[in-house]
């Protein structure tokens, strides 16, 4: 009985005090969202009520591939340029912050998510976080991204001009089959032709070693030509899937990757990995052997600087899938828009032609060239969603409004890329907008130029910077020079990117067609 009584006892507190415990439950619920809307040292910046809430918003949209529009959206909703996105995050759509954030005093540290890109148990130059460690080996690696030395690997003879002439080849095998043809029309996926150009470009000129991507279609009917695909791809589709999750804590985004990574695998992506492990163990191997076979390369400075054969391999894949990655969305990107651009295309061979050119191209002398490239990595939208860093103890200011330290900050190519006004007509290809000759059809604004972000910018920008344009360079002088565009037409109206960090085109492909005996 005693027992029975205590129990009828304790039911009966419960029930008396259900009311002041629900009550408790609430408030405890409730103070930390009314601290974030009400009290937090970023109360005063505005952005969607769920976002100023929670961090769940800014994940949800980053996973669907939708950051960029979405944001844009709001920022234009809410008519600022500094839009809170999460409790502690931050997004700045003005370009007189990019110095202030990404340049000065060497810019503000990467925040955590970062870390996220690591590989492995190996910190890339790309996700380092510490400073001094990324600029021992960017420093080691930085000669090989000299504009003189790219130019010089750009000559006929040179492992840049052999690789682009070989990628225009491929385009004039497929023009010609249409050609002979009297009835269809030949397709060619530009996307994954530029990823086999990005590859060879990256992998021989940087590593002495070329991964072959433009040769798998050696032997080939034209059939299978356009069906097969860069064996890489899937290595590289992997990885660009996965910055979904990227901004994720640290310790979340590796749960979520043990997860995906098992019920994502097959045999494809396996076989994939195999072969980049393949490839990139056996180049470092024969340069810790051999190193004689490894100066001026990028792995083989790595070693030399004292970094560990493991540390080595994982760099350089780190490397390839960069330069296979990015460099081709944008090159593609571009080549795209020239199909449709017949005008554009047209002023560009004019301008090529007109030329007295011997040797590498100097776009210097090119300044219609120069404008299509400018257009093209504007619209590329290879990393479409924020650079995002840590607000130092100083806090920042854009224009009136004051970001208190630790905010996580961040520019994203997506949203100044797309400033109406700066850029009229954001989303046409207007490479006029780019001249200074008085034939820019008034597009020309002053401030064109810091708001152009698609490798980042300042002394954590992307290294492999200036390969990636003079490939775009030379590749595009090449095609165009060539006249296999001529016939084209695009198979879709318009481009579609999935915008995650690393932004991905739709359905893995870009294609274009010639009309049989066009």
């Amino acid at each position: 009985m005693p027992l029975v009584q205590d129990s009828v006892m304790a039911a009966s507190a419960l029930q008396e005090n259900a009311p002041t415990m629900l009550s408790l439950a609430l408030v405890v619920f409730l103070m930390p969202i009314l601290y974030r809307l009400y009290f937090h040292p970023l109360s005063h910046v505005p952005g969607p009520l769920i976002g100023r809430v929670t961090s769940l918003y800014i994940y949800a949209i980053c996973y669907m591939g939708i950051e960029g529009r979405v944001l844009r959206q709001h920022h234009q909703k809410y008519n600022t340029k500094v839009l809170r996105v999460a409790p502690n995050s931050v997004s700045i759509s003005d370009s007189t912050a990019v110095r202030d954030i990404y340049v000065t005093g060497g810019g503000f540290q990467k925040d955590f998510r970062y870390i996220n890109f690591n590989l492995g148990d190996v910190i890339s130059i790309f996700s380092a976080l510490d400073t001094e460690y990324r600029d021992v080996r960017a420093k080691a690696v930085a000669p090989l991204f000299a504009p003189a030395r790219l130019r010089l690997a750009s000559e006929r003879n040179g492992v840049i001009g052999a690789c682009v002439a070989e990628f225009v080849k491929q385009f004039q095998v497929l023009r010609t089959s249409a050609l002979a043809q009297s009835t269809g029309a030949v397709r060619a996926d530009i996307l994954d032709l530029c990823a086999r150009l990005s590859i060879d470009v990256v992998t021989g000129y940087l590593l002495h070693g070329s991964y072959g991507g433009l040769r798998e279609h050696a032997g080939l009917s034209i059939e299978a030509r356009q069906r097969t695909k860069l064996s890489a791809n899937p290595f590289i589709f992997a990885i660009v899937a996965f910055s979904r999750f990227s901004l994720l804590p640290n310790w979340l985004f590796r749960l979520v990757y043990a997860i995906s990574s098992h019920i994502s695998s097959n045999d494809n992506v396996a076989k994939a990995f195999a072969r980049l492990d393949r490839f990139t163990d056996q180049i470092v191997k024969t340069a810790c052997t051999d190193p004689s076979r490894a100066e001026d390369t990028f792995h083989g400075r790595l070693l030399n600087a004292d970094m560990s054969p493991a540390e080595v391999v994982a760099q350089s894949k780190a490397i390839i899938f960069a330069g296979a990655d990015s460099t081709a969305v944008m090159l593609a990107t571009t080549l795209f828009h020239l199909v449709q651009n017949v005008d554009a295309r047209s002023r560009l061979r004019h301008e090529i032609r007109g030329l007295d050119r011997h040797g590498a191209m100097d776009s210097q002398a090119l300044p219609y060239l120069r404008a299509v490239v400018k257009e093209g990595l504007r619209l590329g939208m290879a990393n479409p969603t924020r650079f995002t860093r840590v607000v130092p103890r100083n806090g920042l200011c854009v224009g009136t409004v004051h970001i208190p330290p630790g905010t996580v900050v961040g520019c994203a190519p997506y949203l100044l890329h797309h400033d109406p006004e700066v850029f009229p007509d954001p989303f046409k290809f207007r490479p006029e907008r780019w001249l200074e000759d008085g034939q820019d059809n008034g597009l020309r604004r002053s401030n064109m130029e810091s708001s152009l972000i698609p490798f980042g910018v300042g002394p954590r920008a992307c290294i492999g910077k200036n390969l990636a344009q003079q490939q775009m360079y030379e590749s595009i002088t090449a095609v165009v020079d060539s006249g296999v565009l001529e016939g084209t037409r695009t198979c879709q109206q318009r481009i579609e990117i999935i915008e995650w960090f690393n932004g991905e085109i739709k359905g893995h492909k870009l294609e274009i067609e010639w009309s049989a005996g066009y």
